[in-house]
């Protein structure tokens, strides 16, 4: 197979290098984005004749193969400035032809090669130059990394972060982000979508930014990659107890014209569709994708429930069994324009609109027994209910490079504005023992909607300081507004208490400072980064408002030591300091009646938590093998806990609240290992280890929770004759103590259609596991079309299983999703790499020239 591409990370390593290796001692680094000058390297008004030709042939060092593509820049000896240059032709050809007389460099690199240095000389004597067959030896440093295949491996591993690039991920084809961070090694998916890294919640950014929608509201097949950052610096938001998740969506830059088509089905009513398209010519770049979604889904669940005897109520016993159906669907679009004003000022805007409304329809069957498990009563109860939402978010950006290599400022500003309604309801009939109906049914109706507008600003400043240092400074403000509306009816009559409405605003202004330098080989970073939030509330119909919150801002350092080993190996000890604020639906202080057996209310005075978090390191390189092994220990202080207290007579209706308790504690090992086994098979193994510790302290509680656990998770994949590609994912997730929302759940709030309550610290989850197939072959010209084939969940075992226990109850719940899906999926890519887009004139010659976007030489 002939060994085109590399992954992304490989071309941003030897970008870097590009731009950090200099010409021989003697020669003045200048960017590739230096001006031209007139004549040749006489400068001004030289009267040397442009007559010159260098021409040669690229080849793979190893496999004697051609190289397409690379860059061939031409510098001046004396400043390094560009002369002219080219891209390598299919055959691995380039030829440099009216060049001045006078000593030159050459340039040529391409990804997943060591950048290669040539000096030549144009003179009388020497007016045409054939270099022969110039071999390009294979960057072993990038390619320990990924396997150079035609295409990008699906992870990169660096200490730091690891980037999983979703086109590689075949079984979330068609699917949502959900399905995406599945896969993903260090990240765990619970049934309800929740997402958890090192058994705590991460701050999750779309394209490096917070935003308003939903995993399950961005279409898979509009990632490009996800970024896993488990101990940022002082350069990214504090929020977030266990780090950042940053979802990299799609922005083809591919030179000339560039696009893709896909499709697919799925078992029970599941279908998407979708494209993306990009140009690039000259000055401006525009790119372009749409999808849509649309889906049906099922569910089931179980809930049995023994309340203790207290004071004159005797024990109870209640049981519940849930059956669901839902459906809906969803379109996702994004454009984006880039103008590249010069080779160092790029301005950028792009626009999402997102979409959809889903239907779900529930049946709740709930029967209730008394101390000696004789049934008392039961009843069913039938909820259906719509949801709609709109999102759309504009994103201005500014790029300058200065002179200096890797000197740069960025701005942007966006603007998020969603919006969202509900409505439904649901209609409890009373049955005898029989489960005949039995008397009048009790209708409950509602309707609401809410709005959020989101704004942020950002600016960052980079600036090299001696060979090694960097300095780092940035600000960035944002401001939330959201409102909301939610009106009940019984009977048909307006019910005032349980009707609410609320209005809440958000403020955080930040600003960082980060400075990192190496001695030999022991590199540092420190950052130190401040935030202000301010956070005030309001219930309109009560004219209640609640005065904002502005606490002192917040300091939040971090500190980064890193030592090189021999033979590719390195430790680095990290330590940041994080917060996790309360959201909304914890702090919105009205009671949720919509389950009669579980009633939630939030507490407007609750106050951040704040989190420790060290980690150490190793990571050793190999020709075809990388491993990463980290030991972490993360503690949080004032805790956000939930509360689950009984508030009816008979002990059978549970109040969800939530409080501010004492601390959690959570250590562990985190392992993850690539091998290539034999040439086309490649295996990802990551393993985390952890000891979880809870202290919950309250004037109504008081109790200690700990545990141990483990999560194991295999990506396989093996390339097959005729161009097939086979991969395998299985996860499993040992027994765990339950976090409580709030501090690690990422919960969205609220019990389920099963009438479950949220998570809280009395808890256990089972174990559980599931393992992911998905075959592809590739056809056509190139590899231009693909089929993919994939079943999820192929022994139908992901399933959600709790036991709870506190001083008024015990609780067994089990739930089930529609998990073992079938899905059918073909795309097909096309485009036309043109070359006359890097074409320029300078004003001595008309040869064929390369725009060097930002001084850096090449793709």
């Amino acid at each position: 197979m002939r060994k085109l591409y590399v992954l992304l990370a490989g071309l941003f390593l030897l970008q870097l290098q590009s731009i950090a290796q200099a010409p021989p001692a003697g020669q003045r680094p200048s960017g590739a984005g230096a001006p031209q000058r007139p004549g040749g390297p006489g400068g001004p008004g030289g009267q040397a004749p442009a007559i010159g030709h260098i021409y040669g042939k690229l080849v793979d060092a190893k496999t004697k193969q051609p190289v397409e593509y690379a860059s061939v820049a031409l510098l001046r000896q004396r400043d390094s400035s560009v002369v002219t240059g080219m891209l390598s032709k299919g055959n691995g050809d380039f030829s440099l032809e009216n060049l001045p007389f006078g000593p030159y460099l050459i340039r040529i690199n391409f990804m997943g090669y060591t950048t290669l240095f040539k000096k030549v000389t144009v003179s009388p004597q020497a007016m045409a130059q054939d270099l022969g067959n110039i071999r390009l030896e294979p960057n072993v440093k990038a390619l320990s990394e990924v396997e150079v295949t035609g295409q990008r491996s699906a992870f990169q591993m660096a200490i730091d972060k690891k980037v999983f690039n979703v086109d590689r991920n075949l079984t979330s084809v068609g699917g949502t982000a959900t399905d995406v961070l599945k896969s993903v090694p260090s990240v765990n998916i619970d049934i309800d979508g929740n997402v958890q890294v090192r058994n705590s919640s991460p701050n999750i950014f779309v394209d490096g930014k917070p935003s308003t929608l939903t995993l399950d509201q961005i279409p898979a097949d509009a990632i490009e990659s996800v970024e896993l950052i488990t101990n940022p610096s002082a350069r990214y938001d504090a929020e977030g107890m266990s780090g950042i998740i940053n979802i990299v969506l799609k922005k083809n830059k591919k030179a000339g014209f560039n696009g893709q088509i896909q499709g697919g089905i799925g078992t029970n009513d599941k279908y998407n569709l979708g494209g993306n398209i990009s140009a690039r010519q000259g000055k401006w770049n525009v790119s372009a994708n749409y999808n849509l979604n649309m889906n049906r889904n099922w569910g089931e669940g179980v809930t049995d429930r023994e309340n203790f005897a207290t004071g004159n109520t005797p024990k109870s016993f209640i049981n519940q069994l849930s059956d669901s159906y839902g459906g809906g669907k969803f379109q996702f679009g994004r454009i984006g324009v880039d103008y590249f004003m010069d080779n160092r000022n790029t301005l950028s805007l792009s626009q999402n609109i997102v979409g959809g409304s889903f239907k779900n329809h529930d049946e709740l069957g709930s029967r209730y027994f008394d101390e000696n498990k004789g049934l008392t009563s039961r009843n069913h109860r039938i909820t259906d209910s719509k949801f709609g939402f709109n999102n759309y978010t504009t994103t201005l950006g500014y790029k300058h490079l200065f002179s200096e290599p890797n000197k740069e400022l960025t701005a942007d500003v966006s603007m998020n504005l969603s919006n969202n309604n509900r409505n439904g309801g649901f209609t409890t009939f009373p049955q005898n023992l029989a489960g005949e109906p039995a008397g009048d049914a009790y209708i409950q109706s509602n309707n609401g909607k809410g709005n959020t507008n989101f704004y942020s600003f950002q600016a960052d400043y980079v600036d090299p300081v001696g060979k090694t240092g960097k300095f780092e400074t940035g600000v960035k403000g944002s401001f939330r507004n959201y409102e909301s509306i939610y009106d009940v009816y019984e009977g048909g009559q307006y019910s005032d208490a349980m009707s609410n409405d609320y209005a809440y605003k958000e403020q955080i202004y930040a600003a960082y400072v980060n400075y990192s330098n190496a001695i030999k080989n022991f590199g540092y970073q420190v950052g130190l980064r401040a935030e202000q939030y301010v956070y005030s509330g309001a219930i309109p119909s009560e004219n209640k408002i609640f005065e904002p919150t502005k606490a002192v801002p917040g300091l939040f350092p971090s500190a980064y030591l890193s030592y090189k080993l021999p033979k590719e190996q390195e430790l680095q000890l990290n330590y940041s300091r994080r917060v996790n604020r309360p959201n909304f639906f914890q702090l919105v202080p009205y009671r949720d009646f919509s389950d009669p057996l579980n009633h939630r209310e939030g507490n407007p005075n609750l106050t951040p938590e704040y989190t420790n978090s060290l980690e150490f390191s190793y990571m050793k390189q190999w020709k075809n093998h990388n491993f990463l092994g980290s030991l972490y220990y993360r503690n949080t202080n004032n805790l956000i806990s939930t509360l689950n207290t009984p508030i009816s007579a008979g002990n059978d209706t549970l109040l969800t609240t939530f409080v501010n308790a004492n601390k959690n504690f959570s250590y562990g090992a985190e392992l993850t290992m690539k091998n290539q086994i034999i040439k086309g098979w490649d295996i990802t193994t990551n393993v985390n280890l952890y000891q979880t510790e809870l202290q919950v302290r309250n004037d109504k509680e008081s109790y200690n929770n700990r545990g141990f656990s483990w999560l194991a998770k295999v990506n396989s994949e093996t390339k097959l004759p005729y161009n097939f590609t086979l991969q395998v994912t299985a996860n499993y997730q040992a027994p765990a103590i339950t976090i409580p929302q709030g501090s690690g759940g990422g919960g969205r709030g609220g019990g389920g259609p099963m009438g479950m309550p949220p998570s809280s610290a009395q808890g256990t989850i089972k174990g559980l596991s599931s393992v992911d197939l998905a075959l592809k072959k590739d056809f056509l010209k190139n590899k231009a079309a693909s089929v993919t084939l994939a079943l999820s969940d192929v022994f139908n075992t992901r399933q959600f299983e709790i036991d709870q226990e506190s001083m008024f109850f015990s609780q067994y719940m089990l739930r089930k999703r529609e998990s073992r899906i079938l899905k059918l999926n073909f795309s097909y890519r096309f485009g036309k790499m043109d070359a006359q887009i890097f074409k320029r004139r300078n004003n001595r010659s008309s040869a064929d020239g390369m725009q060097m976007e930002g001084g850096q030489g090449g793709f």
